[in-house]
């Protein structure tokens, strides 16, 4: 059973993450964050030894959730098409709904740490390289089961899958307008099934 500190350390993650992937993993004031979580400033240094080790650990959390949500939407999905489409569907529903509330923090943290704060920059290519590695073993078993058309490109599918998606979710974000990402959903689901699907009797 987590200790008081433990799970004091754990809500002021949760808490940071959430307000922090909306203003910035670093940029986000500490005032906002002590607001946030409720807890002033040397208390957060006790649990955390620098402003940077919180932002990595509040980076991490918010990667998690995503991930959790992308884990969920593939149970009881057997087809790579269907796997795509569940995902695709999973990532964000047609209000513009993300899973988690800011955006991707993979992509806001792109933008924010650049080449300025290498650490989270490693974070956040890890965490994209897991997503991009996950979308190209689907093809490529989809591939090896016959199910999409020969040739298919899985790193090709994985780059415009996720390209598509962010975009469109920061136009989105931007806009305050659905209809980017909607745009951007059904173009995907249309790609996967008229050029990824294999059509039937396709092989001999």
């Amino acid at each position: 059973m987590p200790t008081k500190g433990q799970r004091t350390r754990a809500e002021i993650v949760q808490r940071s993450a959430a307000l922090m992937n909306r203003q910035g993993f670093l940029a986000a004031p500490m005032a906002a964050v002590v607001e946030a979580t409720g807890i002033q400033k040397g208390g957060l240094y006790r649990h955390f030894e620098s402003r940077e080790a919180l932002a990595n650990e509040a980076f991490d959390y918010a990667v998690s959730q995503v991930r959790a949500r992308f884990m969920q939407a593939l149970q009881g999905r057997s087809g790579a098409c269907e796997q795509l489409l569940a995902l695709l569907n999973a990532y964000a529903d047609a209000t513009g709904d993300v899973p988690f509330a800011g955006g991707c923090p993979i992509m806001n943290t792109a933008i924010e740490a650049d080449h300025a704060h290498p650490s989270l920059r490693l974070r956040a290519q890890e965490a994209m390289s897991g997503w991009h590695g996950l979308l190209q073993r689907i093809v490529t078993a989809g591939l090896a089961a016959r199910e999409l058309r020969p040739g298919t490109d899985p790193k090709h599918v994985a780059t415009v899958f996720i390209a598509s998606i962010e975009g469109a979710v920061m136009l989105t974000h931007l806009y305050g307008d659905a209809s980017h990402l909607n745009s951007a959903r059904s173009h995907l689901a249309r790609w996967i099934e008229s050029d990824l699907r294999q059509p039937e009797g396709g092989f001999a």
